[in-house]
């Protein structure tokens, strides 16, 4: 038995912020960061170079920088890299620090010398860069507690101002050869939420003071804007899609995006839009987690860009030339910005994912055509537009990073859960009423408060739902608890009726499911395979699997008919017969498996990667 690879999905890959440079001479250069590389555009000409991370690096880039004089700069993982656009050369290439955990390039700043600050995550800290001496310093954490620098701007004075968040908003005044700092945010307005600077004109510097902005100057307050109006900023868009720095003369960018490889401009006069084609060569983007559909489809998304494609393992039958892997694009997800259907389930002919950011939940019925915003006016140009298909039908930032979805034996309700959104711990769950739309939002108070749930299956018995939750906390702040734990809920009262935990040394329940005699089985993020019996209140098996990998979430399901569990980790196609309880490691695969997990017939379908694959259960 083997593995075998059934293309790459996903052949793009994903903007991650971009800048214009412009030099001495009036020379411009649109240079995009991406994972692992650069791809710089020549206006005049459209063409492109693509320039990967020098030693290999494949990390992704969060900001660049475009300085006064026409070079870039980005930082990816802890590199930090300097490059002359004109030459197509990396000018400088620095190791920020020793842990490989710490990322640079989260905000930057340039002072009158030409100095380059730049700030990094999650250490908070400050570096500055020399373009004469080509080195780089660093001036310590500037927030002992929060992590996202995100923000950045240095006055005339040689004060460097950051923007710091998210459970409690900080703006940090720093002067490098004074070694002072201050905090210029009192402490009622440290709310949840990030700190906001901003560089104008001149190296003039405004901060975001409550609900009003503020002119600020070598460490404080001069000056409050009354009418909050504001110079231009030098970025443009928001997330990923921003860009810093405008071009000269007619034509203005509008945007970027490799993941529809394309850069587009304006003209300020005849407002001409001019579509400049991106190429460059990608690994493809990574899958994220994939099901079988209810027409024995394989569906899921990629992560960073999101696109939406299916497999059809049936196809060949259907006639000649009939592509089993479409990839249907990045528009076809409503909303889906950056990033990726995190989990699913399947009620009736629909496919349900709930999706990451915001916590949005899709409706896919995959007995009807695709149907875009775009393509349904283009259809309808006179009338109203058919319905949108996949179709967002809901939407809560208190479940922003979602991480579980199951359908009810009611066939009318799906509920989801997950992580809340940035600053914030302990995420909701929502249930939702598939022919009415109706919602309603169970808060984290009413659950096991700090702490979220990210598996949920439903019990043996009607209207009790089983879920495990995790202490972790991905949006920056500080976890509460210190143990995760398995939870039953009354569906009709909405509250919590039973909490187990299991071991005090867990801290993700990621893996969930209950047999049909009721006992829950459960893999945790340390990768601990527990059987726990709610009859007797006890676990009564446990095997360790931390040889095994890392733990994916839905890489396992519940096969009834076999009965038995069949599963994916980072190095292990797995199966657990309900009899025995013993897990078997039915193949070591040759490369990491990164997301699961579908069956259709005698296959089960995962991903290494951006690599789709599928490995055969049938004998010889």
């Amino acid at each position: 038995m083997s593995i075998t690879k059934l293309g790459i999905p996903v052949d793009a890959a994903e903007s991650r912020t971009a800048a214009v440079c412009i030099n001495e001479t009036g020379d411009s250069r649109v240079v995009i960061a991406a994972k692992g590389f650069l791809l710089v555009v020549d206006i005049e000409s459209g063409e492109c170079a693509q320039l990967l991370f020098p030693d290999g690096n494949t990390e992704y880039p969060y900001d660049c920088f475009a300085s006064s004089n026409g070079m870039f700069y980005v930082g990816a993982g802890n590199r930090f890299y300097a490059l002359d656009p004109y030459q197509l050369i990396y000018v400088a290439v620095l190791q920020i620090s020793q842990h490989r955990d710490e990322l640079c390039g989260f905000s930057y700043a340039e002072n009158l010398q030409g100095h380059i600050y730049v700030a990094s995550y999650p250490a908070c800290r400050l570096y500055r860069y020399r373009p004469e001496e080509q080195d780089i310093t660093c001036y310590g954490s500037m927030d002992s507690e929060q992590k996202y620098p995100s923000y950045m701007a240095v006055d005339a004075y040689d004060w460097v101002y950051l923007g710091i968040g998210t459970a409690r908003k900080n703006i940090v005044a720093y002067h490098p050869q004074r070694s002072e700092r201050r905090t210029l945010l009192h402490e009622e307005l440290r709310g949840i939420g990030m700190g906001q600077v901003m560089q104008g004109e001149d190296h003039q510097v405004y901060a975001l003071l409550g609900e009003h902005w503020a002119k600020v100057e070598q460490g404080v307050v001069i000056e409050r804007l009354t009418d909050n109006q504001l110079p231009a900023s030098l970025y443009k868009g928001t997330s990923f899609d921003k860009f810093h720095r405008q071009l000269q003369g007619k034509w203005r960018l509008l945007s970027h995006s490799l993941s529809n490889r394309e850069l587009l401009l304006k003209h300020i006069d005849s407002e001409q839009v001019k579509v400049i084609r991106l190429t460059y060569k990608s690994e493809g983007a990574a899958l994220s987690t994939l099901i079988s559909g209810p027409d024995s489809c394989i569906y899921g998304t990629s992560m960073h860009p999101l696109h939406f494609y299916s497999y059809d393992p049936h196809a060949r039958g259907k006639g000649e030339g009939q592509n089993r892997l479409i990839n249907w694009g990045p528009h076809v997800i409503q909303h889906g910005f950056g990033g990726n259907i995190a989990a699913y389930t399947v009620q009736g002919n629909l496919l349900i994912g709930a999706a990451y950011p915001e916590g949005r939940l899709h409706l896919y019925d995959v007995t009807r055509p695709i149907q875009t915003d775009k393509a349904s006016l283009l259809a309808n140009p006179n009338g109203q537009p058919s319905i949108r298909n996949p179709l967002c039908v809901s939407s809560h930032p208190e479940i922003f990073r979602p991480r579980c979805v199951v359908a009810l034996r009611d066939q009318e309700h799906v509920v989801y859960g997950g992580f809340p959104g940035y600053g914030m711990v302990g995420g909701a769950l929502c249930i939702y009423h598939l022919r009415s739309g109706k919602e309603w939002l169970i808060p984290n108070s009413a659950l096991i408060e700090g702490q979220s749930t990210v598996s949920l299956v439903e019990a043996i018995t009607d209207s009790v739902l089983i879920g495990g939750t995790s202490i972790e906390t991905p949006g920056g702040a500080e976890p509460k608890a210190h143990s995760a734990c398995i939870y039953t809920l009354d569906l009709e009262k909405r509250s919590v009726m039973q909490c187990w935990m299991l071991r005090e040394d867990i801290r993700e329940y990621t893996l969930l499911l209950v047999a049909p005699n009721g006992w829950i089985h459960t893999i945790t993020s340390c990768s601990k395979y527990l059987v726990w019996d709610p009859g007797c209140e006890g676990v009564i098996h446990e095997v360790d699997l931390s040889s095994w990998g890392k733990v994916l979430h839905s890489g396992w399901l519940l096969s009834v008919e076999e009965e038995c569990i069949y599963g994916v980790m980072g190095y292990a196609i797995f199966r657990i017969p309900l009899d025995s309880l013993q897990p078997e490691r039915l193949f070591i695969p040759e490369r990491e498996i990164t997301a699961g997990l579908a069956k259709v017939d005698n296959e089960l379908y995962f991903a290494m990667s951006a690599v789709l694959c599928s490995y055969s259960m049938k004998e010889g």
